[in-house]
């Protein structure tokens, strides 16, 4: 059976136009292909870096069209996957599921990612273009599902995790069972991919080792989190608790990727890589033990309130050249009591202080601002906190209620949405714009303009500090 896994280009409206490798779907692939199914992966990110290269800009819906059309004729596939890293990727996948279904109607198209975890019922209701769903983790889903349509076995209410329609009434199967022992996963499938389509401009980087860098390899050394903050809804997509690869697994691949495609930086895509300190100073002594001259960064960020003197030399010794640091709130009753953090102001501090004393570590801070329960006080806690913590660079993003988390239930609940219409949000990517100017809650007791005007004075305060520091 063939299968064509189709990734989507980075939303025109994103802010972020980081070229990534699409793990999850490459994910997908070597278990496809350790199965002995031939699978096809097609990155329609590669040809938008190729087009911005060009100064041609994006390309238009057309350039799209002709590359998917031109894929499918080819390679004939059985089954058509659509993916995305983000929510924000689901107008284009919905445009593409058209474009796919006008053409070749009797290919069935099949959804994965989290926008289809997040609104099964509406997508399947409202689009007809997409024929099923995968939801939260896909590779035993997709399996299943492939040796039920090899079998011509179209009774899918026994696959875990997998939206389907059924005598005409949307049928969801939650996912209940997830993957328990992610080092049975293969590594994902590099071979779908040409490393060099994603090869960058690094000379700007943070590199304190002078290393050869063409691109940075996302490594994801663990699956969700055992926390439980308000804003987040990590857990509703990837399943409650820490799933992490053992320390060998994790160095496998990364010498794996080292000795055969020569590339020296890896960025670690988990929401929490340092939760165990044994397991990350066993991942820290093996990249050591095999003479790995590589550097590596922390994207999502890591708990601050894991990290000591000892995990913090480990992995600096390492290679560990940039971290991000997810304080969140300067307020201590809105980090702790509302968010959830568990984390002291003390410990902040002297987390930063400690990483101080490494010159080749890029520390970046994360806050977060316009939570239902904020004021005029927790708000100035938050820019005193921005004004003291020293810091290369500090990102100050307004509170998104993502569906799935509890400040979204809250909000609705509450009427507290501004700028959104809960019945519309499967069809619209305005969370996922930038969001330093647009507001998603009003805050109890303030108003709209209070949060603009604390903006504008974080804004300047951001602007001046991180001038400062470059």
């Amino acid at each position: 059976m063939r299968t064509l896994l189709i990734n989507p280009p980075v939303p025109r409206t994103f802010y972020n136009r980081e070229f990534y490798l699409p793990s999850g779907e490459m994910y997908l692939g070597a278990v496809l292909q350790r199965n002995n199914e031939e699978v096809r992966l097609i990155d329609l990110k590669t040809f938008q870096k190729e087009f911005l290269y060009e100064t041609r800009g994006d390309p238009e819906n057309e350039d799209y069209d002709y590359i998917i059309k031109d894929a499918i004729s080819k390679f004939k596939p059985d089954l058509i996957g659509f993916g995305g890293l983000i929510s924000g990727n689901f107008l284009d996948v919905l445009k593409f599921s058209k474009v796919t279904k006008n053409s070749f109607p009797e290919i069935p198209v099949v959804m994965g990612g989290a926008h289809a975890s997040m609104y099964p019922n509406e997508i399947l209701t409202n689009c007809p273009s997409i024929d099923w769903l995968v939801l939260g983790e896909g590779e035993d889903t997709l399996m299943q599902l492939i040796e039920k349509i090899e079998r011509k076995d179209y009774n899918f209410e026994d696959i875990d995790g997998f939206a389907f329609r059924q005598d005409g009434r949307v049928v969801i199967n939650p996912k209940t069972r997830f993957i328990r022992d992610l080092d049975s996963l293969p590594f994902p499938a590099y071979d779908l991919i040409n490393l060099k389509a994603y090869f960058e401009d690094t000379s700007k980087w943070h590199n304190p080792k002078k290393l050869k860098m063409d691109m940075e390899i996302p490594i994801i050394s663990s699956r969700s989190c055992p926390y439980d903050c308000n804003f987040c809804s990590e857990g509703e997509i990837m399943g409650k608790g820490w799933r992490p690869r053992s320390p060998k697994n994790v160095i496998d691949e990364i010498e794996f990727v080292y000795d055969r495609y020569h590339q020296s930086h890896f960025g670690f895509m988990d929401d929490n890589l340092t939760i165990s300190k044994r397991r990350i100073i066993e991942i820290c002594n093996e990249i050591k033990r095999r003479g790995l001259n590589i550097q590596f960064e922390t994207h999502n960020g890591v708990s601050i309130r894991t990290l000591d003197k000892e995990i913090l030399e480990s992995m600096v010794s390492a290679g560990l050249t940039r971290i991000a640091l997810p304080i969140e709130s300067g307020s201590d009753y809105i980090r702790n009591e509302i968010m959830g953090k568990r984390l002291s102001r003390e410990k902040i501090f002297e987390t930063v202080k400690c990483l101080k004393k490494y010159e080749q570590v890029y520390t970046r801070a994360f806050f977060i601002m316009g939570m239902p329960e904020e004021t005029r006080e927790t708000l100035e806690d938050t820019y005193k906190m921005i004004q003291e913590i020293d810091v290369d660079r500090v990102h100050l993003t307004n509170i998104v209620p993502f569906p799935g988390s509890r400040v979204f239930e809250q909000a609705l609940k509450d009427n507290l949405l501004v700028n959104l219409k809960p019945e519309e949000l499967y069809l619209s990517d305005e969370m996922y714009q930038t969001n330093y100017h647009t507001y998603f809650i009003k805050p109890y007791q303030l108003e709209l303009k209070d949060l603009r005007e604390f903006r504008e004075r974080c804004n300047n305060l951001i602007d001046g500090l991180n001038s400062r520091r470059r």
